[in-house]
């Protein structure tokens, strides 16, 4: 089992507001890898809309995801790097390839690609690109996917989703992902499509590998960790966490003391969950620094039940 993190680069994404998000991103990408996580990822959109159901938008733009993966790839020289994930409509096919290229050539074997099918319609109009129906965006998602493949073999591709349609397409690359809260039921149930999807195609299902991002809270014990989520709520973005509680939320999530939380990670490693990536707080956010450390010990907590 491995820890991934969830790269905090919005303005909402860190502790305190930042002046520089940008800066600010590589820092964390650094800390990463001096803690020991395997890989960063980072997300690519032109915005995102942070407001609780209901209420007037309140879009966030991160730092663009490419532009940043690069940074990453010349300023670090062990962790593994990616984007969670590129959707399919934001670039030209063989302009993405010149991307990855030039980012691989960065990162000197550390590069992998999560695409996904775009949902945001909204987003992609806003911004002058087209949103055609689910079908042509899935048979998009295919064709580049292989493309991909094809064009730049060193770089794992992955594909994005939930939905049974995206897990066909999983089933013919190099791996499938999905986030960001997950019971075990689901994830089994999910697990499934993909198995069946691989031996309709005549593919080995153990061919596809399998990663999980999770928001994720960390406490020393369980009244640390209730004091953690109450600064949670107090943080967490638009509001939305202010009418839910810590039970109901968890039950999907990665939560509880470094104990508790190496041996839910080790469950997802048992049903074929290689890398769980972390979000601390919300996707792409670390809300307390302590998060960071508190992984750490929870890395080390498997890593002496499984050795090194």
């Amino acid at each position: 089992m491995r820890l991934g993190l969830a790269l905090p680069h919005y303005p909402f994404s860190f502790p305190t507001p930042q002046t520089s998000i940008a800066r600010q991103a590589l820092e964390y990408a650094n800390l990463a890898e001096e803690a020991g996580f395997h890989q960063v990822w980072v997300s690519d959109h032109f915005w995102v809309d942070v407001a609780a159901a209901g209420r007037p938008e309140q879009q966030q733009e991160p730092v663009e995801c490419w532009t940043l993966l690069a940074a990453i790839a010349a300023t670090t020289t062990r962790i593994r790097i990616g984007s969670l994930a590129t959707p399919v409509g934001f670039r030209n096919p063989n302009l993405l390839v010149r991307i990855v290229t030039a980012v691989e050539e960065l990162a000197a074997g550390r590069l992998d690609v999560a695409m996904g099918a775009g949902w945001n319609k909204s987003e992609h109009q806003a911004n002058g690109l087209d949103f055609p129906p689910a079908r042509q965006r899935l048979a998009s998602l295919a064709d580049t996917v292989q493309l991909l493949r094809q064009q730049v073999p060193a770089v794992p591709v992955w594909v994005a989703g939930k939905r049974p349609k995206l897990l066909e397409i999983a089933a013919t690359a190099d791996g499938w992902n999905t986030a960001w809260d997950s019971t075990m039921a689901d994830y089994r149930h999910r697990d499934a499509t993909l198995r069946q999807a691989c031996q309709h195609q005549g593919r080995d299902p153990a061919a596809v590998r399998r990663s999980l991002g999770l928001t994720t809270l960390i406490g020393h014990d369980n009244d640390d960790l209730e004091r953690r989520w109450r600064s949670l709520q107090r943080w967490a973005p638009g509001n939305a966490l202010a009418d839910v509680s810590l039970r109901s939320w968890a039950q999907s999530r990665l939560v509880g003391t470094p104990v508790e939380v190496a041996q839910q990670l080790r469950r997802w490693n048992e049903a074929g969950v290689e890398q769980v990536i972390c979000s601390f707080g919300v996707p792409f956010a670390v809300y307390d620094n302590q998060q960071i450390e508190l992984a750490v010990d929870t890395m080390a907590i498997l890593s002496r039940t499984h050795g090194p």
